[in-house]
């Protein structure tokens, strides 16, 4: 799809071996969009060495280290229409939370994992941690080793469903991202594995209604917004970090319902889940 005009952009963070897990997912959802791509690797803006001076010649060495990275992601990106940003800044968090503000209501901040044990996992390094607590916009977290497996197009937007104030955020957000890049848009929720049995009555007869009542709420949620619905069994986090490829190529969650408005402030589910999904995934602000 050809560049939106007054699309929200998307920011690829760029560095490190993540580098080319965020562009795989970055450029195919620029493609599907129209958003604009940019590339950003920030670097550091200053090294004090006494009474308000600066040592220049490191400044302008670790400009030049941003430059060459840049030109690595642009040998991946060749035949892409993008933009590339070497941003200078006190730290890397900073730097990427600044690029994030500074580009507007909508756009999307993609950042990469670090490698733990196993592959296919996200799992957010120090900088991406730092950046979730109080990062003005949407942030997603690409697993480790994504452009191995990375869709060409996306297809489906899945939601973690649960009717509160960020719940309904991340609704928000899904079904605008569903819409611009024409994928489904498929409402998931988890049956609890609280493993309560009831002081009267059959235990298996009060699993079934609780299934039962928890399906037709979903299905009747699902039904109000065109959305297909997707039940499935807890623990919460273990089942939605569990969703594969095959079956959402984007999964978007709330973050915590107090703090700041429009900032992603980490709650107990999303930041679990951020260290294990198999699929990218994307935290939207309160509020």
């Amino acid at each position: 799809m050809a560049e939106q005009p007054g699309a929200a952009p998307i920011l690829a963070a760029y560095k490190g071996d993540a580098g080319a897990d965020v562009l795989a997912f970055a450029a195919a959802w620029s493609r599907a969009s129209g958003r604009p791509l940019t590339v950003i690797t920030v670097y550091p803006s200053s090294a004090p060495i006494g009474m308000g001076r600066v040592d220049s010649e490191w400044v302008a060495y670790n400009r030049e280290q941003a430059e060459i990275l840049l030109s690595g992601a642009r040998a991946i990106l060749t035949g892409t229409d993008a933009r590339y940003r070497a941003i200078a800044a006190d730290s890397a968090s900073h730097g990427l939370s600044d690029a994030l503000e500074s580009a507007g209501y909508g756009a999307l901040l993609v950042l990469g994992s670090h490698k733990t044990r196993g592959t296919r996992r996200t799992a957010p390094g120090s900088t991406a941690e730092r950046v979730l607590q109080g990062a003005p916009g949407p942030v997603v977290i690409v697993p480790w080793a994504y452009e191995e497996f990375a869709a060409s197009s996306p297809k489906h937007v899945a939601v973690a469903f649960i009717d509160t104030a960020d719940g309904r955020a991340a609704l928000s957000t899904a079904r605008q991202l569903a819409t611009e890049v024409g994928a489904t848009l498929r409402l998931v929720s988890v049956l609890p594995d609280t493993r309560v049995q009831p002081s009267l009555g059959e235990p298996t007869s009060f699993a079934s209604e609780q299934r039962a009542q928890f399906t037709r709420s979903l299905e009747d949620a699902a039904r109000r917004i065109d959305a297909t619905p997707l039940l499935l069994d807890g623990p919460v986090v273990d089942a939605l970090a569990d969703l594969r490829p095959e079956q959402v190529d984007l999964l978007v969650c709330g973050s915590r319902g107090y703090g700041p408005a429009r900032r992603v402030l980490l709650g107990g589910v999303s930041s679990r889940l951020l260290k294990a999904a198999r699929v990218p995934v994307v935290v939207v602000p309160r509020g």
